[in-house]
């Protein structure tokens, strides 16, 4: 199997991974690697984001902010993984750790999926006579809770234990990254319109 190849059965095998995740399937873990390599592939993009949105900050001028901006993505990135392995060492499922981060980082790509889905419903709401803040209240409540429900089932089927340990995991870990996220906006307030300030302003 050439280079090529490899690559190929590799990408649909995470979107197969990727898919059973959403529909709560255990089998799903079998799609995801249980190397280092495969842990690297599944965290990538999600670094490269925050490196993309710092990168066009600092095109603007802005490099101090941009700087403080990607270090606190970065940060909410990999506090992660390193919240798993710790837990995993807690509830003796040290092999457990690198599928479980890996397949937590693959699951967060369903909320794409779930946006155009949302919007639909928000769609439909709004022609039954729903106000638009009540319609977008729900089918944002519906993604957020749906994608809180995915990751505590990454957290219990991958690390094997229960859904209380795994609730209360997934509490950590969402506190943690939610901290790291508001460190910048907690020492720059203006942070937040001077990213979404359109670039010709």
């Amino acid at each position: 199997m050439n280079g090529e190849d490899r690559f190929a059965g590799a990408l649909f095998s995470t979107l197969r991974g990727i898919f059973r995740l959403a529909l709560g399937r255990l089998d799903a873990f079998r799609e995801f690697g249980t190397t280092p390599a495969a842990f690297s592939a599944s965290i990538a993009p999600l670094i490269a984001f925050p490196m993309v949105g710092a990168a066009l900050l600092a095109a603007r001028g802005h490099w101090i902010y941009a700087a403080g901006l990607m270090l606190s993505r970065l940060c909410c990135v990999l506090i992660q993984p390193v919240i798993i392995e710790r837990a995993s060492h807690w509830l003796g499922r040290r092999d457990r750790w690198l599928i479980t981060a890996t397949a937590l980082n693959w699951s967060i790509w369903v909320v794409f999926v779930l946006i155009p889905l949302g919007m639909l419903v928000n769609d439909i709401l709004l022609a039954l006579g729903a106000g638009q803040v009540g319609a977008l209240t729900l089918s944002g409540g519906l993604i957020g809770l749906y994608m809180l429900w995915l990751q505590g089932f990454v957290l219990r089927a991958g690390l094997q234990t229960s859904w209380w340990k795994a609730l209360g995991l997934l509490f950590v870990v969402n506190l943690s990254t939610a901290a790291l996220y508001a460190v910048p906006y907690v020492f720059h307030p203006g942070l937040l319109s001077l990213t979404l300030r359109p670039a010709s302003g």
